[in-house]
């Protein structure tokens, strides 16, 4: 419960520097970063003094448990939820609740404004968008975040070592995937973090493929891309693997995306702008004529979601910060021949950097 509270406490200081009397955390994931509340279908009300989360009857019991100790208080709503937000807001007098703007839709807004007129309020000015309220907060991550993430990537490469050797001539991309998220989920994983690529031959060119029956042939490029939930953190991974042989163009090609890789996980470091991160990777793929081939950002931050801040692309503004946890992902892709992408995951540390993922990616460790 200690991070739990540290949570809160950054988002109370947040509210009182920006004079707002409470948040009100709509997004699931945010709901559950700042109370440990698994559920889904309810919101959370954080004020300066109090904090309380709006649930239903589904919910009541699990709530009780994963709240103990929080110091957050349940309300078991028998109202639609808006109206329950309402009357909330009401009955607290709060003047000012900041939301997510980068979340709360403009039509629950809408609602959420009509609810407010019904319960006795005179209209919605008294909520103030705020974006990037909490996701600001989960882009460092502490250190049972670091514990969770290690542990999706601990089965995600396993279940990837199982499902190498079953890899032959004419099993198909689907069969591949299939049997990647079996045996992620078989190791203790929630879910695949994000439905699996899997890319043989041409279809590799499309970075984000999805899996069709297509047969897998040798010496093609096949490239694989998945990650496993686990703790409701998640992982990402990918690597590009070759059946029998590896082509002597495909093998220079795979040499050149690994070196692009090793400069841009030498770039991650503490307060390192992401932008330059990008650009030790692109410039080196720009020297050796890759460059209009590299059309995606280097990578992205992953927690909760598999997608978060920072960004590591050429237009990213964001500094990295200790705590915060990034892929390294350059790729190529070359339209009706094929692509190559490689992806670990590394973590910002004061004195650097520290690669999570540890599966083999050398030229002749991908020939299988």
């Amino acid at each position: 419960m200690t991070n739990i509270l540290r949570r809160l406490q950054k988002l109370r200081s947040i509210l009182r520097a920006k004079s707002l009397d409470a948040a009100l955390i709509t997004n699931v994931m945010s709901v559950r970063y700042l109370s440990g509340f698994t559920g889904d279908d309810s919101v959370l009300f954080v004020g300066r003094k109090r904090a309380h989360l709006i649930t239903d009857f589904r919910y009541t019991e699990q709530a009780r448990a994963e709240l103990r100790g929080t110091h957050i208080e349940i309300v078991q709503r028998k109202i639609a939820i808006l109206d329950a937000v309402a009357r909330s807001i009401r009955d607290l007098g709060l003047k000012s609740v900041a939301f997510e703007s980068d979340n709360l839709t403009v039509q629950t807004h809408a609602d959420l404004a009509v609810k407010l007129r019904e319960a006795g309020l005179k209209d919605a000015s008294l909520l103030k968008a705020v974006p990037r309220l909490v996701s600001a907060l989960r882009e460092r991550k502490d250190a049972g975040e670091i514990a969770a993430i290690r542990k999706a990537l601990s089965i995600a490469q396993a279940a990837f070592k199982a499902v190498l050797p079953t890899l032959r001539p004419g099993i198909s991309e689907r069969e591949v995937a299939v049997e990647l998220e079996y045996q992620m989920k078989r190791r203790g994983a929630m879910a695949a973090s994000f439905p699996i690529i899997v890319a043989g031959g041409p279809r590799g060119s499309l970075p984000h493929a999805r899996p069709t029956d297509r047969k897998l042939r040798p010496g093609e490029p096949i490239v694989i891309d998945w990650g496993a939930l686990v703790d409701f953190y998640c992982c990402d991974l990918t690597r590009t693997v070759f059946l029998s042989t590896m082509p002597k163009l495909w093998r220079t090609r795979y040499n050149l995306v690994l070196r692009a890789q090793a400069r841009g996980i030498a770039a991650v470091a503490a307060n390192a702008k992401a932008s330059r991160v990008d650009r030790a990777a692109r410039s080196f793929l720009i020297r050796h004529r890759l460059g209009k081939r590299f059309g995606h950002g280097l990578g992205h931050g992953v927690g909760m979601a598999i997608h978060e801040a920072p960004s590591l692309g050429a237009l990213s503004a964001a500094r990295l910060q200790p705590g915060m946890v990034v892929t390294v992902e350059p790729g190529i892709y070359l339209p009706r021949q094929g692509g190559i992408r490689i992806e670990d995951m590394v973590l910002v540390r004061r004195g650097g950097a520290e690669v999570l993922s540890s599966l083999e990616k050398d030229v002749d460790a991908v020939v299988i």
